[in-house]
Formats: C-alpha cells, sequence, structure tokens
C-alpha cells in the first residue's frame, strides 16, 4: 500500500466543502415522512435478518435461537425503539466473514469478498497487477472471547484471473486462489453481491463498517455511524460518521440491512482556502506535521452503484468477461447458511460443527444479554470464535459454557515442573541474585527438586515466590503446540499451596481475602492454557488445574484490563507463526514487577496491607525455523505509557517489547546467556522508540499488532 497520500484526502475535503455549500434542504429528521421511513427500515432490517437465517433453517442447518433473550428484549422500550431481532447479530457475523486483512509488504489494509474468487479494495491500496501479486488476503485474522488469536486463512491475489483498477472511484477488484496455504477452499467464505440501484442508504441512516483498523485484528464500528451527506445528481461518494483509522481502507460499509453500500476510501479533512487544516486551526504542512493532527471531520465512501457503473462499462479481456458477469448477475450465496455449514472447516455462528462437537467464533458488539431464568443467573449469551484444534479456546457446547471443577493432583513427587531443555538449547530459569533468594521463600525440604530449596514444581511450569509481597518473582512454563487438548473452562476455584503454607492461615500467599471484592480480579501469570498439554488428556485436565494455586496468581484492578486480550495472545501467535514448524515449542516466563512504589491496597476482608504491581512482564523463547533460538521481552502496564510521544495515537493496548536487559533492570532478576539471543535488543526495528530513564535510554517498541513483534 502506498504511503499516507495528502492529495487523496485533499480531494476529498474539496468535494465535501463543495457538496456542502450547495446542499439542497432535506427534510427535518422529526417530520412524519422522516419517522415512516426510519420505521419501513426497522421493519426491512428484522425482515431481512430472518429471512437469512430461516432460509438456512431450510436447507437443514440448524441454530439454536435464543427465543428467550428475544422476549425479554422485546419488553423493554427505552426511548426510541431501537430494538432489533436477535438475528440481526447472526447476519453480521456471517457477512463480516467475507471481509480480510490485506498484507502489502510492511503494510496492511482491508478488503472483501465480491463474487466468486473476486476481491474489492481501494486503488491506493493494490494499484497493479505486480502489487496484487505481492499481496496476500488473510481471512479470520481476529480473536475469540478470551483474546486467542484464530488461526488465519492465506491466499493468494491472482490478478491473471481477474484485475480491475480505478484510480478516480479509488476502487480494485482482483481475483483471489482458490484455496488457502493452509488448505481451506475460498468457497468457505460467503461473497457479497454489488447491487447497482440506488437507494441503499438514505441521509441519517446507519452505516456499519467491518474492517481491519491499522492492520490489526477485525473489528466492526456499529455506533455514532450516520450518514451526513448524499450528493445530488452525482452519485460517486456519500459521506459518514462513522470511526475508521489507517488500515481501513477498503473496508465495506454496509446498511443496516448489511447490504454493501460503500467502499471506505478515505478520511475528509476541514478545509480553508484548498489548504488541509490541523485541529488548532492552522494549515497542516505535508512532510512536517503528523497526520493525527489533522482535524478529520467526516469520512468517505465510494457508493457501490458507482463502482457497478464502472465495472459494467470497463474493457476486459474475454477470460476476465465471465467473472465480471457472475459478480453482478448471479444471486451471491447466503452468508449464514455458508457459516453454518462451515462449521468444520470455518467459524460457526453458533458454536457448533456438523456431528455435535462444540467450537466457538467471535466478533465483538457493545451488546451483553444477561438471562435469569429459574431464580439463577445464565451466564452472558455469547458468540463465540473457534480456534485451531488443540490450540484455542475450551470447548463450550451450545449458549452456555461449561465448566469442569478443579481438582488438585494430590501425589506431589510427580510434579517436573519446568524443563530448561525442553527447547533442545538450554533456557535456564531466571536467576535469583542473593538479595533476592533472601526475600524468597523456602519450600518445604520434602518438596524440593535437589538442590534447588525456592522453586515450586507444578505440572509443566514452576515459580519462585516473594516472601513479604506474597506474589511470585516470575513463573516458567513449557508448551508443546503439538501435544494440545481443547478442554471445558475451569471453576473459578483457587488454591493455598501447602508446600510453603502448612499452616492457616497461609504466611506467603494471598488468598480468597485479596479478592473479595468486586473491583479485584484473579489474574494468572502462567495462563491456564498454556500449559494444557500432554501425552493424554488426563495430564493436561492435571497441568491446567495446577495453575489454580494462589501462587500463580496476582491482583489486577479493573483499569489494567485495557490490555489484556493482546497479552494473552502473543503465545498463540509466536507459535503459529515464528515457531519451527516441525517442532512447534516454547518456553515462556512471566511476572509481575514488583516496584518500590506500588500503591498499597487493602479491603476490609484482609488483615494486612499489600502492595499492588501495575505493571507485568513476559520473556518467550523459541526456536526459528531457521533453527536458531530468539528470546523476545514484554511489558504491559500503565507507566511507559506516559513517557512515550504520541501514545494516545498509538497505543490502543498498553503493550510493547523491550529488551532482556530492561526487564531485568525492572525486576532485580537475571537472564544470563539468554540476552545473546535477544534480537530487538541487537537491531531494533523501524518503530522502536528510545525513552530517556534515570538508567539511560531504554528501548522500546510499541505493539500495535503482532506483526510489529521483532523476533
Amino acid at each position: 500500500m502506498r504511503a499516507f497520500e495528502p492529495g487523496l484526502i485533499a480531494s476529498a475535503g474539496k468535494r465535501f466543502v463543495a457538496r456542502t455549500a450547495v446542499a439542497a434542504p432535506r427534510p427535518s429528521a422529526d417530520s412524519p415522512t422522516e419517522r415512516r421511513k426510519r420505521w419501513l427500515a426497522r421493519n426491512l432490517t428484522r425482515d431481512r435478518a430472518r429471512a437469512a437465517a430461516f432460509e438456512a433453517d431450510a436447507h437443514g442447518i440448524p441454530r439454536r435461537p435464543p427465543e428467550t433473550v428475544r422476549s425479554l428484549a422485546l419488553e423493554r422500550i427505552i426511548g426510541s425503539p431501537d430494538l432489533l431481532d436477535i438475528n440481526y447479530l447472526e447476519l453480521a457475523i456471517a457477512v463480516g466473514r467475507a471481509v480480510c486483512r490485506l498484507r502489502l509488504g510492511d503494510g496492511a489494509a482491508t478488503g472483501v469478498l465480491v463474487g466468486p474468487q473476486a476481491l474489492m479494495t481501494n486503488n491506493h491500496v493494490i494499484d497493479s497487477a505486480p502489487a496484487a501479486r505481492a499481496a496476500v488476503a488473510q481471512f479470520d485474522y481476529q480473536d475469540n472471547q478470551a483474546g486467542e488469536l484464530l488461526p488465519a486463512q492465506t491466499y493468494e491475489l491472482t490478478p491473471e484471473l481477474f484485475f480491475v483498477t480505478d484510480t478516480t472511484l479509488d476502487f480494485t477488484l482482483v481475483g483471489v486462489a482458490p484455496t488457502s496455504s493452509q488448505g481451506r477452499p475460498l468457497a468457505a467464505y460467503p461473497w457479497l453481491p454489488l447491487i447497482g440501484q440506488l437507494g441503499k442508504a438514505d441521509l441519517g441512516d446507519p452505516v456499519n463498517i467491518i474492517q481491519h483498523p491499522r492492520g490489526g485484528l477485525k473489528q466492526i464500528a456499529l455506533r455514532n455511524n450516520q450518514i451526513i451527506d448524499i450528493p445530488e445528481g452525482k452519485r460517486d461518494f456519500l459521506y459518514y460518521t462513522t470511526d475508521t483509522e489507517p488500515g481501513s481502507s477498503g473496508s465495506p460499509c454496509f446498511n443496516d440491512q448489511w447490504e454493501l453500500i460503500a467502499l471506505h476510501h478515505s478520511g475528509v479533512p476541514r478545509m480553508r482556502n484548498d489548504q488541509i487544516l490541523k485541529k488548532d486551526g492552522t494549515p497542516w504542512r505535508e512532510g512536517m506535521d503528523d497526520p493525527a493532527l489533522i482535524d478529520w471531520i467526516a469520512n468517505e465512501g465510494v457508493r457501490v452503484s458507482a463502482i457497478v457503473d464502472a465495472l459494467r462499462v470497463v474493457a476486459l479481456p474475454v477470460s476476465q468477461q465471465a467473472l465480471r458477469d457472475r459478480m453482478l448477475s448471479e444471486t451471491a450465496p447466503n452468508p449464514v447458511e455458508v457459516a453454518r455449514a462451515q462449521g468444520a472447516v470455518g467459524p460457526a455462528i453458533d458454536g457448533t460443527e456438523p456431528g455435535g462437537s462444540a467450537r466457538s467464533a467471535s466478533i465483538t458488539v457493545p451488546l451483553t444479554i444477561t438471562v435469569s431464568l429459574g431464580g439463577a443467573t445464565a451466564p452472558a449469551l455469547t458468540i463465540a470464535a473457534p480456534a485451531r484444534p488443540g490450540l484455542g479456546e475450551p470447548v463450550a457446547t451450545g449458549d452456555v459454557r461449561i465448566t469442569e471443577a478443579v481438582v488438585i493432583d494430590p501425589d506431589w513427587t510427580n510434579r517436573k515442573g519446568y524443563d530448561p531443555h525442553f527447547l533442545g538449547v538450554e533456557v535456564p530459569l531466571p536467576i535469583l541474585s542473593a538479595a533476592i533468594k533472601a526475600k524468597t521463600v523456602e519450600v518445604l525440604p520434602e518438596f524440593r527438586k535437589g538442590n534447588d530449596k525456592y522453586t515450586l514444581h507444578y505440572h509443566h511450569y514452576s515459580l519462585a515466590m516473594h516472601k513479604q509481597r506474597r506474589f511470585a518473582w516470575f513463573t516458567a512454563a513449557i508448551i508443546d503446540g503439538d501435544h494440545r487438548f481443547s478442554l471445558p473452562d475451569r471453576d473459578d476455584k483457587w488454591f493455598i499451596d501447602p508446600r510453603i503454607d502448612p499452616a492457616t492461615p497461609p504466611k506467603f500467599q494471598c488468598g480468597e481475602e485479596l479478592y473479595a471484592t468486586a473491583s479485584t480480579d484473579r489474574g494468572h501469570l502462567t495462563r491456564y492454557l498454556d500449559v494444557a498439554w500432554g501425552a493424554t488428556r488426563a495430564e493436561a485436565i492435571a497441568a491446567t488445574n495446577d495453575t489454580f494455586h494462589f501462587t500463580n496468581c496476582c491482583l489486577q484492578l479493573s483499569g489494567f484490563n485495557q490490555g489484556k486480550s493482546r497479552w494473552q495472545g502473543l503465545e498463540i501467535y509466536l507459535l503459529e507463526n515464528k515457531a519451527r514448524k516441525e517442532k512447534r515449542r516454547m518456553a515462556v516466563m512471566t511476572g509481575p514487577v514488583l516496584g518500590k512504589h506500588d500503591p498499597v491496597y487493602r479491603n476490609p476482608h484482609m488483615s494486612y496491607s499489600i502492595p499492588v504491581p501495575l505493571e507485568f512482564w513476559k520473556v518467550c523463547a523459541l526456536e526459528r525455523a531457521d533453527g536458531t533460538l530468539s528470546v523476545t521481552g514484554f511489558v504491559l502496564g500503565q507507566q511507559d505509557i506516559t513517557s512515550l510521544p504520541g501514545f494516545e495515537e498509538k497505543f490502543d493496548v498498553i503493550a510493547a517489547q523491550v529488551t532482556l536487559a530492561d526487564i531485568e533492570h525492572r525486576t532485580g532478576l537475571s537472564f544470563g546467556a539468554l540476552k545473546q539471543h535477544d534480537h530487538f535488543a541487537a537491531g531494533g526495528a523501524p518503530g522502536t522508540l528510545e525513552v530517556d530513564r534515570p538508567e539511560g535510554r531504554q528501548k522500546i517498541r510499541p505493539l500495535s499488532t503482532f506483526d510489529d513483534i521483532l523476533v
């Protein structure tokens, strides 16, 4: 994708200024005519969603309609009637499966399937056949409800099959390979029809955009998204307030019936005398001012009707005319039916596969529905996302998440713990200095492994505890990506480890009293999904249960959780994309930064006070495809963000890649020879920032997406 182009946005700004200067008056939003139109639109939305679901039902593809939720929802009208049938969400998720992320060298954008083996994006994203050949389309580039990254399906673009581009309307249509590099057929995803007729959207109507903002995971904009202008007589563009970000170029714009109405292509800046203005009202200077300073007042989309007109008249080779005809005349597949039918190979809408085995698929929308039945509160209704077998979210059945009781293996002698030779090369535990050992809990002699009196060993992970802080200095786990099991959720029941606290109350661990108030959360250090592997299912279950010891838990306040989802997905991303494919293994060390100035916490249930850590660190070690060892370090917290210039624009989560040396400085731990394999410390990369610290300049790389990680 070409770099930020001032000429493109200036053209959009001039068009908008010209439109608003001569715009004809429109009917009042409160007039009887407008109210009637809104009523008709709501009914059309409901009927279209129901029709899509009922058609899928008619073909024998079952669903799990939450009739109780629908009936409860219909009982409550607050303000204007904005309720929609629950099938609206199913249709939205099904349609969203046609949207993909485009990878273009170091850039990223969004695309959408609009025909059998035909994808649409902007001309300023892909402007030539060679540019198309250098790009790939990634479907299912999203996470599930636990923040786990789904296995993306990568398809090559094939301009020899079809290629049309238009600089004026800023669109490109390009062919797509029939099968992904992972073996999934493109037919597993729906394609959306290009409807040439006008009337699909009107002033004040919602514009819903499914997109990959900043090249990141798939998101949807459903709120504050009205059309604010439709040109009279010139139907090429429309203007709306729906949120987008860099990387959203090429995103499809939908009406509330989930019909494709426009192709998003540009923001609209405030203009004066043909000059782009900044938020302070002064002219924006190309090459000198950050684009983030521009005063954006709207977004501009290329109308589908204009794209259809251009596509009908363009001269094409005979070999490409048949595909154009199919795009413009063939009935598109029912997206709900396609989604349900692909349960075995793609995200299933209701979380099930043929044969009844449950999976999960997800899209984040501003909706939570809780149903109370028989005096008990049922789990919130979710539509979940599938993960790769053995690598993803625990299995759920239907609309209700199934949990299993946590039962701790009573035989403490069989805990092998962390294996430093698990990767085939030595990745030792963090080294404790003499000063740290003096503050570390000693394991009772009968539970020690060798001469090490400071390390507690569990199934697949080990840790060391701080005496006074009652939290772990570190936890260290080993992950075998080829021998993982999909397991049900564990009950949220935690246990005191008797190997360091044989008496009651515990002296070196915080128990339930620390987490007794609503504003606190029990945060796993070693994730139970990381250790859900083994030669047998029983071994995997024993390992996941072991993670529910308070030694592996740390207090997390609600304000910390904004970066949690991407933090939790780091391991899966690195295993899937960076580890050696024939031996997908990784070692992960995690811990809190136990700072001297951490705020002190105490609730009415506690007989003691304790400082709460505000930062957490993680170190991941893996064998790369070339056989070399790579060790990467990360931090998640609040402090760094205030030190980085422009952080409000750059960081949508508070996560950054740092050097192992920096983690050593923060924690007092030592990683020894592992620092020799810290490639980020050795070379850095574009986008790396340096922050002045009392101890010197500290290297930080913001993580806007997983692809920002240097391994």
